[in-house]
């Protein structure tokens, strides 16, 4: 077994740099293969997370609640506009992840060049296309007359933010296939870093610069991604790191194309419609009044907060188990996937049994009144009973993803967000008006369901030659 990791000598796709080995896979150092990658993945989404709430305190520092306002729509379209490149870097990471574990090096490079070609030729296309409609897109996201100026002007300003910032998420899920969590962590701390720095001197004409207020929160972030995707850039192209020439961003392979489009399509798919599901839901969360609206946000927060730990882990395990798929190392893989589920269920039980015992005080940390509180306390408690089938989702999920099946996926988020979620919200809190808590309820279910039915997916074993089978397709 602890040969398993030695490079052959017979693979003619090698081209040798300094950084071309795959991951430790042999069985008795798994432990400490899975912490290296798991831990810079967490920080790494911790940090992601934190800019966020810096910007947003940067604008309610400048004590304008018209401000808040225009960076919550001006975000949400942003979040809406990333679904290609998250499904193009889930593509490429898996495939890359897989070339990379049977030392394929130059199919990897290959793949990888051509999902970073095209995902800045799309930003460029995208973020130009909708920043003429900028004052029209929050409209129709519902901003009122005192704040549409204010948001249309932040929203294209931001918009140039995404010509850097997309195509860098697609060169850090790379990074991450070739089994380097770390160095997307670093570089997302510096962006963050830069970020608020350039933010807070921007937004209050720190150094002698006038102040911009909000579209200084914007400009910091353009900035921020501009040195964000230049190291990280930097990093993808250089031959000590993953060595991908420049060349390989224009060459466009009809069949390597095929091949990440059947991978991505799955993704964009899901994505667009848990966005579709998430709108309908809160929809359905509205009409139950505005006391219980502002607890399950503040619920919804605490939620985001607790499940990263489980997230990252979920994106190491895409590394670890593509890794192992292309080394023909199935039974390391299941061996992984099922560490990976033990940590985080040790993790998500702690912060579960945080919930239950301190729901009152986390919720009372974000101010409300004690009508919202009293709600929110319940809603927490009640959301407890999902962490565990979250984390369970976000690793089984991720394991698919990286041996190449993203098909599972997208048909158990279907058919769990539409029936339990929706469908369970709907019958419980509407018809039979059991409140909030139901709201909970239904979106414990939902977890739980899509934890079985990626678990039946993951148990039949397809996944384990789906990669020989896209070699034998696409070459």
């Amino acid at each position: 077994m602890d040969k398993v990791n030695r490079q052959p000598k017979t693979v003619e796709s090698i081209e040798p740099t300094t950084r071309e080995r795959r991951l430790d896979l042999r069985l008795r150092t798994l432990n400490r293969t899975l912490w290296r990658l798991s831990w810079p993945a967490v920080v790494e989404n911790l940090l992601f997370t934190m800019v966020l709430v810096a910007d947003t305190l940067i604008a309610g520092w400048l004590r304008d609640e018209r401000m808040l306002a225009a960076t919550a729509l001006a975000g949400l379209l942003m979040f809406f506009m990333n679904a290609p490149f998250v499904a193009s870097g889930a593509a490429a990471n898996s495939i890359v992840s897989r070339c990379w574990g049977e030392y394929d090096f130059r199919t990897a490079r290959r793949c990888a060049g051509i999902a970073v070609g095209l995902s800045i030729g799309l930003a460029f296309l995208m973020c130009f296309a909708a920043s003429p409609f900028a004052f029209q897109v929050v409209r129709l996201l519902g901003a009122s007359d005192a704040v549409a100026p204010i948001s249309g002007r932040y929203l294209r300003i931001l918009l140039l933010s995404g010509i850097c910032g997309y195509p860098m998420m697609v060169t850090n899920a790379i990074i991450r296939g070739t089994g380097n969590t770390h160095t997307p962590m670093l570089f997302t701390g510096l962006m963050n870093g830069v970020n608020v720095l350039s933010s807070v001197i921007l937004a209050f004409g720190l150094l002698g610069l006038p102040p911009m207020g909000v579209y200084g929160v914007a400009w910091g972030t353009v900035i921020a991604r501009g040195v964000g995707f230049a190291c990280s850039g930097s990093y993808f192209l250089h031959r000590r790191g993953v060595g991908v020439p420049l060349r390989y961003l224009f060459g466009f392979q009809r069949r390597m194309l095929a091949r990440m489009w059947r991978l991505a399509w799955p993704i964009l798919l899901e994505r667009f419609g848990n966005s579709f599901v998430y709108l309908s839901f809160m929809r359905l969360v509205a009409g139950l009044g505005t006391t219980v609206l502002a607890a399950h946000q503040i619920t919804l927060q605490v939620e985001s907060l607790a499940s990263m730990p489980a997230w990252a882990i979920g994106v190491a395990t895409t590394t670890i188990v593509g890794q192992a798929v292309g080394a023909r190392l199935q039974h390391i893989a299941e061996t992984a996937v099922k560490r990976m589920m033990t940590i985080s269920s040790l993790l998500m039980g702690l912060i579960g049994f945080l919930f239950v015992g301190f729901g009152p005080q986390i919720v009372s940390l974000f101010g409300a009144t004690d009508a919202v509180i009293a709600q929110a306390s319940v809603a927490i408690r009640v959301s407890a009973a999902e962490l565990l089938f979250m984390a369970w989702t976000f690793i089984i999920m991720g394991a698919l993803r990286g041996a190449g099946d993203t098909r599972s996926p997208l048909f158990v988020s279907v058919v769990s967000t539409l029936v339990f979620r929706l469908g369970g919200t709907l019958l419980l809190a509407h018809f039979f008006n059991l409140g909030l808590p139901a709201v909970w309820i239904a979106t414990a279910a939902d977890w739980a369901m899509r934890s079985l039915g990626l678990g039946f997916f993951f148990a039949r074993g397809r996944w384990k030659h789906l990669h020989e089978l896209e070699k034998l397709r696409f070459g």
